[in-house]
C-alpha cells in the first residue's frame, strides 16, 4: 500500500503505527505540529472546530469517528500549516509568560551553552527584584522573583528601592534584573499638593537613576496613563454587553470607555544608560 518514500499525514499516528507494528520515517502528525504551550496535545476534533470551522466526529459509528473524515481534516490542517507557517495555529492565553521566569530561563540556557560571547543574563547574574502593588505582584511577579517588595504608590518610601537595588556596590544587594510598577494616583493621600508631590517624587527617582546607577546598566522607563480606569470600564462594558445582563450600556459610557482606552494605549518610553558615558550627559 505504501513505500518508504510516501508521506503519511494524520493525527496521533503513533497509535496507528504501533497497532500496525509498522515503522515509517516520513510522517506529518498534526498532534505534534499543533502541539500547545508546555507540550499540551489537542484533539483533532478541537483543531478542526477552531482552525477549520468544521465540526467532525459527530456520532458516525459507535465511536463517533469516521476514518475518512479524520484523514481529510488532518490533511487540510497540515497543508494550511505548510502554506501559512506558525501563524496558522491555536492562540493560547497560556503563552503569556512571566517576565521574571523568562529572564531566569535565559540565564539557565546561557550557562548550559558553551559560547565565547557573554550573554546579558551571564553579565547580570544577580537577584531578580520585583517592586510594586500587592495586586500587581500576585498577578505578574509571584513566581521567579528572589526579592519581592510591596509598594502601593510612588509616594511610598519603598519606591526609592528601585535606584538602590540598581546602584549597590555589594553584589548580593545588586539586582541582576529589576521590574517595578510605581503607581501615581489622582491626588496624594495627605490631601496636600496632589499631583505636584507625585511629580516631585518621580523627579527624585529619575535623578537617582541617572546619578547613581552605572552607565552600562540599561534602564527602560514606561509611562502609561489611565490604565486603572480603562481596566475597570472594560470589565463593566463586558458585563453590560452580555446578552444575559440586566443593565444597559449607554452611548455616553461607550464614549467614556473609548477615551479611556485611547489614553491608556498612548504612553511614553525613556531609555537611561549607555556603554558610552558621553551619550548620557
Amino acid at each position: 500500500l505504501i513505500d518508504e518514500n510516501d508521506i503519511l499525514v494524520g493525527h496521533s499516528l503513533d497509535n496507528d503505527l504501533r497497532a500496525l507494528r509498522l515503522v515509517h520515517t516520513k510522517v506529518v502528525d498534526t498532534s505534534v505540529i499543533f502541539r500547545g504551550f508546555n507540550g499540551r496535545k489537542f484533539s483533532l476534533r478541537h483543531l478542526s472546530n477552531v482552525l477549520l470551522q468544521k465540526k467532525i466526529q459527530q456520532g458516525c459509528g459507535s465511536s463517533g469517528h469516521c476514518s475518512t473524515e479524520d484523514a481529510e481534516a488532518s490533511l487540510v490542517l497540515a497543508l494550511r500549516r505548510a502554506r501559512r507557517g506558525n501563524s496558522f495555529g491555536l492562540k493560547e492565553n497560556s503563552k503569556r509568560q512571566n517576565i521574571l521566569s523568562v529572564f531566569q530561563k535565559i540565564n539557565r540556557v546561557a550557562r548550559d551553552q558553551n559560547s565565547d560571547s557573554e550573554s546579558f543574563a551571564e553579565r547580570n547574574d544577580g537577584s531578580c527584584v520585583c517592586i510594586g502593588p500587592n495586586d500587581w505582584i500576585s498577578k505578574y511577579a509571584s513566581d521567579g522573583a528572589h526579592h519581592v517588595l510591596s509598594c502601593d504608590s510612588i509616594m511610598n518610601s519603598m519606591s526609592m528601592a528601585v535606584p538602590s537595588w540598581l546602584s549597590s556596590d555589594k553584589s548580593f544587594k545588586r539586582a541582576g534584573f529589576m521590574w517595578a510598577n510605581l503607581r501615581c494616583e489622582d491626588g496624594s493621600t495627605d490631601g496636600k499638593g496632589g499631583w505636584k508631590n507625585e511629580v516631585n517624587k518621580l523627579d527624585e527617582i529619575m535623578k537617582a537613576l541617572v546619578d547613581r546607577v552605572p552607565y552600562h546598566i540599561p534602564i527602560l522607563l514606561l509611562f502609561q496613563h489611565n490604565y486603572k480606569k480603562a481596566s475597570a470600564l472594560t470589565l463593566q462594558r463586558k458585563a453590560a454587553l452580555n446578552p444575559k445582563a440586566a443593565c444597559d450600556w449607554t452611548s455616553v459610557q461607550e464614549e467614556e470607555w473609548k477615551q479611556s482606552m485611547e489614553q491608556s494605549r498612548n504612553g511614553e518610553a525613556i531609555w537611561i544608560g549607555s556603554a558610552c558615558p558621553s551619550m548620557c550627559s
